[in-house]
């Protein structure tokens, strides 16, 4: 019994043994499947030689500091061509002879980017290969879907002619700014809360910090129209003589759309198109019922004196230049930041410093959104609509030799140099502090002066942007917010994006003209029919707007409704129904183009 109960002992103990040591080899079940740790790939195993073409490199010298650096970590040899892609005749003389790079900046190209694929010169890239190896663009297209269709490979979705630039600043803001007389605008009773001083940072103009002022005005339609009288009948200069007015009027331009067009709803520029809130449907600004609004004010405005056109005996810039030095108009149109360039001699010609550097030293200026219109608001216009291009100058392309995996080493590169920090992006972008550049005071407050090339060791010449070209332009919003609010370096651009006014006032198009937003058959039609119709229409629109501005209009809604009677009569119905009004013609969609303000890293 005795013996039996140790056999039985020792044979416990030996399952256990057993059992421990299984449960130290074998993981425990958990109900969920085993996985066993796959073995990391490199992506950049296979060694490749990658030929590239951009710009500015025709002096270039092979074994620069940014090629080797990039070679290394990508396990390439990449052979920069010479040359400046900008240069005509030598870009001509490479298509022509069939030498197309695997990468090409190629600005100056003899074909369009179409025709390049169109002949079998380059091939496309999927856009599953740009999601698989520059997300960080494949981001930013479903930030701003618009992008998805640019540069699309005819007949495709998904299939593009190259790689989109990306260029957020002049999307992100306006040409314009509107410019009041401060002085006077308190003399008459009116004044402007949150103003902000504008830091003057060129040596020798630091005191006009004192003169000129950034801020929203916020003012009602009838508040402007009082204030355009007042300034022309209220002495508001104080100098006992009737030598002021209101406004200059000159043709609706960039530089307009915030003392103008744009209290109304639309902006100067032709290609939107609005939904007419009488006729519903998608019209030009021309045939858009605020239009006829706006041609009876400006009539009535004229008429009174308190609006005064320029002689037209010159260019308007220079009648407006010459005129607003006089220091005798009380809101003036002025440039978003020229107020800041001031040994600029194209600059110093506009308001306000052609005044303070002119007739009146001492004279204050308030710059920024000053007035709304009748309905209560007041829009603008990005200097370009969206963030993205078509055409050589605004497309890379990838040769027709190129295979896939040599397409994704490409593609795995930009978006090295370009998403994948702020820091890299400024190494290949600008190049290296204390070899390229150096700041000229205080660091992020100050200019960047630029090495010249002849003052670099031969490693470190070249075009800086050979590994990020132009095909990223990140915004500069969150830097210029971060300077106005730390340091005071207020401007209107910094005012506007620090309170988001520039997406405020944005006008939104309900569609806008353009091969991207129409399609290619759509935008063809369009072209052939506006052709045909534009000389029908155009006198039509010309002399209504004539007699308006003359002050020949006695009612204006019944000479409006014979108006718009002529313009359909005249093919816009045509344009209207076929083009205009067709559900396949998108609408236009801003996306974040305003709520993006600084590199997403």
């Amino acid at each position: 019994m005795k013996k039996a109960l140790c056999l039985l002992v020792v044979f416990v103990m030996i399952i256990s043994m057993v059992a421990c040591a299984k449960s130290e080899k074998e993981p425990k079940d958990t109900g969920s499947a085993t996985t066993t740790a796959a073995t990391e790939v490199n992506p950049f195993e296979e060694f490749m030689e990658i030929t590239w073409l951009c710009m500015e490199n025709a002096n270039y010298e092979e074994g620069g500091w940014a090629e080797l650096e990039i070679e290394e970590k990508f396990n390439v040899d990449i052979k920069i061509w010479p040359m400046d892609s900008n240069n005509t005749e030598q870009m001509a003389a490479l298509v022509a002879a069939g030498d197309i790079a695997d990468y090409n900046e190629m600005r100056g190209g003899p074909r369009s980017p179409v025709d390049m694929y169109l002949e079998g010169l380059t091939r496309s890239i999927p856009l599953q290969a740009i999601k698989d190896h520059l997300p960080g663009m494949y981001r930013l297209l479903e930030m701003m879907p618009i992008g998805f269709k640019y540069n699309l490979v005819p007949g495709t979705t998904d299939e593009y002619l190259g790689l989109t630039h990306v260029g957020f600043g002049s999307a992100q803001y306006f040409y314009e700014t509107v410019c009041i007389n401060l002085d006077w605008l308190e003399a008459i009773g009116y004044t402007v809360d949150n103003l902000k001083p504008v830091k003057i940072a060129t040596e020798g103009y630091e005191h006009l910090s004192e003169n000129i002022f950034v801020g929203e005005g916020n003012f009602t339609f009838e508040e402007y129209n009082d204030i355009l009288r007042k300034f022309t009948e209220d002495d508001p200069d104080g100098n006992g003589e009737d030598d002021t007015y209101g406004m200059m009027y000159f043709g609706e331009n960039a530089w307009t759309n915030q003392t103008q067009e744009g209290l109304f709803g639309f902006v100067h520029e032709a290609n939107y198109l609005y939904k007419d809130p009488v006729t519903g449907n998608i019209v030009p600004k021309y045939a858009y019922t605020p239009y006829r609004d706006y041609l009876a004010w400006l009539s009535e405005m004229l008429g009174k004196g308190y609006i005064r056109r320029t002689p037209g005996q010159e260019s308007w810039v220079n009648e407006y230049s010459a005129i607003s030095a006089t220091n005798k108009v009380g809101v003036m149109q002025a440039h978003r930041d020229g107020y800041l360039q001031l040994t600029s001699d194209l600059y110093r010609n506009y308001p306000p410093q052609n005044i303070l550097l002119g007739v009146d030293p001492d004279a204050r200026f308030v710059l920024g959104p000053m007035f709304k219109g009748p309905e209560g608001i007041m829009v603008d216009c990005t200097y370009s609509i969206d963030t993205f291009g078509t055409g050589l100058s605004r497309v890379d392309m990838i040769g027709n030799q190129v295979s896939d995996e040599k397409l994704a080493r490409i593609l795995a590169i930009f978006q090295y140099t370009i998403y994948t920090s702020e820091e890299l992006f400024n190494r290949y972008h600008i190049g290296i502090e204390g070899i390229h550049w150096k700041w000229a005071g205080e660091p992020y407050k100050s200019a960047k002066i630029t090495t010249p090339q002849a003052n670099l060791d031969p490693e470190y010449r070249g075009h800086l942007r050979t590994f990020t070209g132009w095909l990223m332009q990140w915004p500069t919003a969150q830097m210029e917010i971060d300077n106005a609010l730390n340091d005071g370096y207020w401007s209107v651009p910094a005012y506007m994006y620090a309170y988001d006014l520039h997406e405020k006032y944005a006008c939104v198009p309900e569609k806008y003209i353009s091969e991207i937003y129409m399609g290619t058959d759509l935008y063809k039609k369009y072209v052939e029919l506006n052709a045909e119709i534009n000389p029908q229409i155009t006198p039509i629109v010309n002399d209504f707007k004539s007699r308006a501005l003359k002050g020949e209009i006695a009612n204006f809604n019944t000479e409006w409704s014979q108006y718009i009677d002529q313009l359909y009569s005249a093919g816009l119905q045509k344009l209207i129904d076929e083009i205009f009004n067709n559900p396949e013609y998108e609408k236009f969609n801003p996306g974040d183009k305003f709520k993006i303000k600084g590199p997403l890293y």
